[in-house]
């Protein structure tokens, strides 16, 4: 893996190209189907993560890949880039990088919401709406149902955390009353 920074840095030239070419959401789209490759299928990503390996062999199979699934030629030119800068292996990073900075310019923040039971379409547009005024900005909601909160909610937006869970205030309530001894 290559770490945060330089994902962010290779998903900022990939996202300049895109924009100049007016192909953001499409190279954003191609992108997430080459990570999910790797993810996917772990022996490809052995072979193209393996230094024994050499750049022409792993080239001749990306290509070969390239020709099953639709992916645009910018996206794919990149996805050789980092085959050539041994830094395939960051894809997935840079991928949710290039989402994030998506997200950043379009004024978006990703949200997931974990809740004790599954909600109605009217819950969920109230969650909507009260994440999306909190924070300012339009909201991309993920919502999971986990029984272990027994009640309530807890959010994730962004890198902030809302614990409104049951759960969370059976935990306060016990340890207040253990301080108490």
């Amino acid at each position: 893996m290559i770490g945060q920074v330089l994902a962010k840095r290779y998903a900022q030239a990939i996202i300049d190209l895109a924009t100049e070419k007016g192909l953001v959401v499409e190279i954003g789209e191609d992108l997430k189907v080459v990570a999910g490759l790797f993810t996917i299928s772990p022996d490809l990503g052995n072979l193209f993560f393996d230094p024994t390996v050499s750049l022409d062999a792993k080239e001749k199979v990306l290509s070969s890949i390239f020709k099953k699934i639709a992916i645009g030629e910018t996206a794919r030119k990149s996805v050789f880039v980092l085959l050539e800068k041994n830094r395939i292996d960051g894809i997935g990073e840079i991928s949710e990088a290039y989402h994030r900075l998506c997200d950043l310019r379009e004024n978006r923040i990703r949200a997931r919401v974990v809740v004790a039971a599954p909600l109605g379409d009217n819950d969920k547009k109230r969650i909507h709406d009260a994440l999306s005024e909190i924070s300012g900005k339009e909201i991309i909601l993920k919502i999971e149902v986990d029984e272990n909160i027994l009640g309530g909610m807890v959010a994730y937006v962004g890198s902030r955390v809302y614990d409104g869970s049951i759960s969370n205030q059976l935990q306060e309530l016990k340890d207040t009353l253990s301080k108490g001894r």
